[in-house]
């Protein structure tokens, strides 16, 4: 891929990113405050010479929940704002965008939930367009403001397949091009959307 073409993939991956992090960024402040509620319970109560612990003991346990999903939000936001490693994991990209835009749709009444294959899911495409094809797929799925499932198979491919309810998931052409001059291939079956990324490892004439 030319410079000018990666510069291009890479601007449109940073605007995708904002989005998700836009998405995203009123769940993680709505944990943060639970956190502080929580633990200002806990320091108020605590304090009282004759409060038993468990007064308190239910707002420790919560508060310490949602520190544990505000550190898995913020391990997958940090990962996804470094420069990938390369041959990129599929799963484990998925993962991290689930991590955050599950929160979302929950917020919505609905769920996002990840069906992960067995095994390395290493691929060939830049990591940045994958993480760009990817984080489209489900910005675009959410927006059905439905049910949301992901498959992840591995196969000669690494096939991710995204439903929302029957609603159709649809990328921008931009992404879809991007995604063409990566070898990805794009796919619609009654508007769920299959994205089919070349393993790591294999030459183009093996999956011919």
């Amino acid at each position: 891929m030319k410079d000018v073409e990666q510069k291009s993939v890479n601007e449109l991956w940073l605007d995708t990113l904002h989005d998700v992090c836009a998405r995203a960024a009123h769940e993680v402040k709505g944990v943060l405050n639970g956190v502080s509620v929580n633990l200002e319970v806990v320091r108020s109560r605590a304090a009282r010479i004759n409060g038993a612990a468990s007064t308190v003991a239910s707002y420790a346990e919560s508060a310490s929940d949602q520190f544990a999903r505000l550190t898995e939000m913020s391990e997958s936001l940090l990962l996804l704002c470094r420069a990938p490693r390369e041959p990129v994991e599929v799963s484990a990209t998925v993962n991290q965008l689930v991590t955050l835009l599950a929160p979302v749709a929950k917020v919505d009444g609905h769920v996002l939930v990840v069906t992960d294959a067995e095994g390395a899911g290493a691929v060939r495409a830049r990591g940045n367009v994958v993480r760009l094809v990817l984080a489209r797929a489900l910005l675009s799925a959410l927006d059905c403001k439905a049910d949301v499932q992901c498959d992840v198979e591995l196969g000669d491919d690494a096939v991710v397949r995204i439903t929302a309810a029957g609603n159709a998931i649809e990328v921008p052409s931009e992404v879809s091009t991007a995604a063409v001059e990566a070898g990805i291939r794009v796919g619609n079956d009654n508007g769920a959307i299959s994205l089919a990324f070349p393993r790591a490892g294999r030459r183009a004439h093996e999956r011919a």
